[in-house]
């Protein structure tokens, strides 16, 4: 039986919308296949282990700018890796591809144009990223978290869906903010900060945010910190800090944060709008495209955000937030606006295309 075949791997900004398509798919059509391909003993294996779908491991590597030496391991991961896909392409009856991006989709979504296979995309920030351009032309429709998608090549058929996100209501009604705040060991009645650098962390904005501190902990605020791999140096503080390299319970996170400090990533800003959180975003200027700057301004044209810039350091960064913890009726303006930028149905959308495009109809 022909099935669907997600093939999303790297960081959690491809992963967790690419989780939430899949969750739609087994719920819509729990009859049907669905395979997984990302990286091999990589850690998406264990964020796709709920799922309980087929895992495989193809090898994939992008072109690397900073460090151009590495891009000697190109020459035997793309040949292992088009081997591989070979394999898995024989042994799993696959009627759609589906993608998100980044060099993990790359063979998979050109292995699906060589076979025929309907290819579907969904491109996470307002400015193309290598991958969705490349693989443009040859897909039946290229989804956006963004009403306006830059970069694409003219023709395209590009359908503006909003980001899928992991969560349902159910994840929304699970807690108060007070209750969240109380499972994650804070005090239930203090405003908390939830800052993430995305799923790997950000070194840069790690030492921003323990700048920050220095005016955070003047105050009684909790902070709940994803730093990533590496945690940096805490300052003595008066403020509850708890330090995480991850936060696997994301639901209880969002809802008790008062307000989050994040990149500006298209996967984290698509759950800060079902989750309607007043943000500042501090975009990464390290990022291709520069996609995080154009994402983040496009939230503040909105009224749904504040942006700090790096070069803007640490004290701005915590007077933009304080004054937001100090000001409910301008943090009720922030989620008002955020909330309005929501496409909860971005999941469903995505996977009934996958399924016409699989079986027809």
């Amino acid at each position: 039986m022909k099935g669907l075949l997600i093939a999303a791997g790297g960081t959690g900004g491809h992963v967790f919308p690419a989780l939430a398509v899949g969750m739609a798919w087994q719920r819509l059509y729990p009859e049907v296949p669905l395979w997984w391909v990302g990286r091999p003993g990589a850690r998406e294996e264990s964020w796709v282990a709920p799922l309980g779908v087929p895992y495989a491991g193809v090898y994939s590597a992008g072109w690397q700018r900073q460090r151009p030496w590495r891009n000697l391991a190109l020459l035997y991961k793309l040949p292992l890796g088009y081997f591989q896909l070979m394999g898995v392409f024989r042994r799993w009856p696959v009627g759609v591809v589906f993608t998100t991006g980044g060099y993990p989709g790359l063979l998979p979504g050109w292995m699906a144009s060589w076979r025929h296979i309907p290819l579907v995309l969904l491109e996470l920030n307002s400015t193309a990223g290598r991958t969705i351009r490349w693989l443009a032309r040859r897909s039946q429709v290229v989804f956006s978290a963004f009403r306006e998608l830059r970069g694409v090549p003219v023709g395209t058929k590009v359908v503006w869906s909003g980001v899928p996100v992991r969560f349902t209501e159910a994840d929304r009604a699970r807690y108060t903010p007070e209750a969240a705040r109380q499972v994650l060991g804070f005090v239930p009645e203090r405003p908390l900060i939830l800052i993430l650098g995305g799923s790997q962390g950000s070194s840069t904005l790690n030492r921003m945010v323990a700048e920050a501190l220095r005016w955070w902990g003047k105050e009684p605020v909790s902070i709940l910190w994803q730093v990533g791999s590496e945690a940096p140096a805490i300052p003595m503080a008066e403020a509850h800090i708890a330090v995480r390299p991850f936060i696997t319970d994301m639901a209880a996170a969002y809802r008790a944060a008062t307000v989050v400090v994040s990149r500006a990533g298209g996967s984290t800003l698509g759950e800060l709008t079902w989750w309607g959180k007043a943000a500042v975003l501090v975009p990464s200027p390290y990022v291709a495209e520069d996609h995080q700057r154009r994402n983040a301004e496009y939230y503040q044209a909105s009224g749904a955000a504040l942006v700090v810039e790096e070069a803007e350091g640490g004290e701005r960064l915590a007077e933009r937030v304080l004054r937001l913890l100090q000001e409910p009726n301008r943090r009720y303006a922030l989620e008002t606006a955020m909330s309005l930028l929501s496409r909860p149905d971005a999941a469903t959308q995505i996977a009934q295309t996958l399924y016409h495009l699989a079986y027809g109809g």
